[in-house]
């Protein structure tokens, strides 16, 4: 009898260092945060993957087309590429890791995502730690896209009205479409629920 307590003894203990499986864990983080800031997180790892690699060619296929057509017409005027999303043409300093920081949801498909990078600067012959940026992502075609990084700011300073007010035309029509029919089914609910309420109480 003692033998089988030990058995099971030990196999209970086993059991809870045994790992949750991948699943689970995407699960986990799933219920945390909202499906927006899951998949926006996943296309922002896409992006400074790519660029880590220096694999401009997919950078760019992660980066939103009006975005894309802003960096054009940048060096149409000027004769260069100067942006935050065009690390291409900027010799100066090389992402080597990251490291996310926090996450915001401004809107159905407007995600913000502040991230810490570890960059090389060739002027300073050195590496500068856990810069702050904070990168916007918002729905197009079907997924998410990169649309802008502000480099040296934090989630708190950069504010919901402004990103609304600067970047019009961002989110498919088809997105806004949907967050306000969900929004109107919503508030219909719940003016249903209140007008219940209200009768039983009468």
């Amino acid at each position: 009898m003692l033998t089988v307590l030990l058995l099971l003894s030990a196999a209970a203990s086993a059991a809870s260092k045994v790992e949750p499986s991948p699943d689970s864990s995407v699960q986990s983080m799933l219920n945390e945060e909202s499906a927006d800031v899951f998949l926006a997180k996943a296309t922002l790892q896409q992006y400074l993957s790519r660029v880590v690699r220096r694999d401009w060619d997919a950078a760019r296929r992660l980066t939103h087309p009006k975005t894309m057509g802003v960096i054009a017409q940048m060096k149409k005027r000027s004769g260069v590429e100067r942006h935050n999303l065009a690390p291409w043409a900027n010799r100066d300093s090389e992402l080597k890791t990251f490291q996310f920081a926090g996450s915001r949801q401004v809107a159905p498909g407007v995600v913000l995502i502040e991230v810490g990078e570890d960059t090389y600067r060739s002027e300073e012959q050195g590496m500068s730690v856990d810069d702050p940026a904070v990168y916007l992502l918002f729905k197009s075609r079907g997924g998410f896209l990169v649309v802008d990084k502000k480099g040296g700011l934090s989630l708190t300073e950069v504010t919901d009205q402004s990103v609304r007010i600067g970047y019009p035309g961002y989110v498919d029509q088809q997105i806004q479409a949907q967050a306000r029919r969900e929004s109107a089914l919503f508030d219909g609910r719940h003016l249903a629920w209140a007008a219940g309420t209200t009768t039983r109480r009468g």
